[in-house]
């Protein structure tokens, strides 16, 4: 596999399609991609941007991804103006298998169905790369958004696979507010899609969790009032004020997302002081009269335990250090060569959301974000890096393939 990378930060979505693909197949030094991941920020006109890529690319190659809060490469950590990033693969003794599905609005295990269904038996098959839309209705000013949730597509995915196969991937966001997002799949931009990239041959993958949260206490919490992403209570109280109560004030709420707290979905016999055996869930607002909070994933239920999670900035990027450290050690005892590396990150790691950075000094803080460390050791061991800040990440914990928030995940292929 040879890969070469671009990017962009142009107002002209024509023109940064056109930049960020010239400049990876420059970096590439080929002509005809096999395959092209693309990324750009929710402030591009995707439909521009992607004439851009296709007016160098030609019409012939398949273009998955789509929207982004802001982009990642070995060079860029970017999320300001107009972000994108495009990487260009061409296979030699690998290959791709893709599938894309419509209609995740109505039902996201049959789209997750469709993806099974559509995809051949690979014996050789490494790893899926799964993308979706996030966003199933905008939000607004007085109306919180609706997400797709991740555990019935995965679900529906699993279920009608050939062979059981390591799922990684993310579903996309545009911006903070929550607006709909747009999906290249393959040959068209559509949206409430989810699309599948199977990758075969001599790879191997290699996937890494970035954590950073750790339990505010022991005490876990049952779920007793809950519709879709909307809780209510917990242990019979109203949420809002049991989370004031455990937290020690109100201060939580004065950030949406909120920055400082998520609820953790422990594994079984989860050891508190591993913040690793946790799914964490983002809290992305509170309801109007401090009702209940609004959760960013709808797929938590009554009855369920959860507990109260602090998020740390220094958590993430020791995490994110030794996850990286640890794939790479693992890629060389393996005698493999690493080819290319996908890094998904939750947007709420980006500096400009850390509890602990004035908007003054954030450009001090993305040095210390996770992301730069992943960036920072890719480098080291020259790895062609195409990264991007999403709504929620995908991969292999505690035994499945599973949705989780505040985290970042790596997937490196090697042969």
């Amino acid at each position: 596999m040879k890969v070469g990378l671009g990017y962009s930060n142009c107002e002209d979505a024509f023109i940064a399609g056109k930049q960020a693909a010239q400049s990876a197949l420059t970096q590439a030094a080929f002509s005809d991609a096999d395959l092209v991941l693309a990324f750009c920020s929710g402030t591009l006109d995707h439909q521009v941007f992607y004439r851009g890529l296709r007016a160098v690319l030609g019409q012939d190659v398949n273009i998955f991804g789509g929207s982004a809060i802001g982009v990642i490469t070995n060079l860029h950590l970017s999320y300001h103006g107009y972000p994108a990033a495009v990487a260009v693969l061409k296979f030699a003794d690998n290959y791709c298998q893709m599938a894309v599905a419509t209609g995740l609005f109505n039902s996201p295990f049959n789209a997750g169905e469709q993806l099974a269904e559509a995809l051949p038996a690979m014996p050789d098959a490494s790893v899926l790369l799964l993308l979706y839309d996030s966003i199933k209705f905008s939000g607004s000013e007085n109306v919180a958004p609706v997400m797709n949730p991740s555990a019935p597509l995965l679900r529906g995915l699993e279920l009608n696979l050939a062979a059981p196969l390591p799922i990684a991937g993310a579903g996309l966001l545009g911006d903070q507010g929550f607006g709909h997002t747009q999906q290249f799949c393959g040959k068209s931009i559509t949206q409430q899609s989810a699309s599948a990239l199977v990758f075969g041959g001599n790879l191997s993958s290699y996937i890494g969790v970035m954590h950073g949260c750790q339990p505010l206490s022991s005490q876990r919490y049952t779920i007793t009032g809950i519709f879709g992403q909307f809780l209510y209570t917990l242990d019979g109280k109203p949420a809002v004020e049991v989370i004031d109560q455990a937290f020690g004030s109100s201060n939580w709420r004065s950030r949406s997302p909120v920055s400082q707290l998520c609820l953790g979905i422990p594994a079984d016999d989860a050891d508190l002081s591993n913040g690793n055996e946790f799914s964490n869930r983002l809290i992305s607002g509170i309801l109007p009269n401090a009702e209940g909070i609004i959760l960013f994933e709808p797929d938590m239920h009554e009855g369920m335990q959860v507990q109260l999670m602090r998020r740390s900035p220094a958590l993430s990027r020791v995490s994110a250090r030794t996850s990286t450290e640890t794939l790479l050690q693992q890629i060389k005892q393996d005698g493999r060569q690493p080819l290319f590396a996908l890094y998904m990150d939750c947007a709420g790691r980006i500096a400009r959301f850390e509890p602990d950075s004035a908007d003054e000094a954030e450009q001090t803080a993305v040095g210390q974000e996770d992301a730069r460390e992943v960036q920072s050791l890719l480098n080291e061991a020259r790895i062609p890096l195409l990264g991007f800040y999403c709504g929620v990440e995908i991969a292999p914990q505690a035994g499945k393939s599973r949705g989780l928030d505040w985290s970042g995940v790596l997937v490196i292929l090697a042969r």
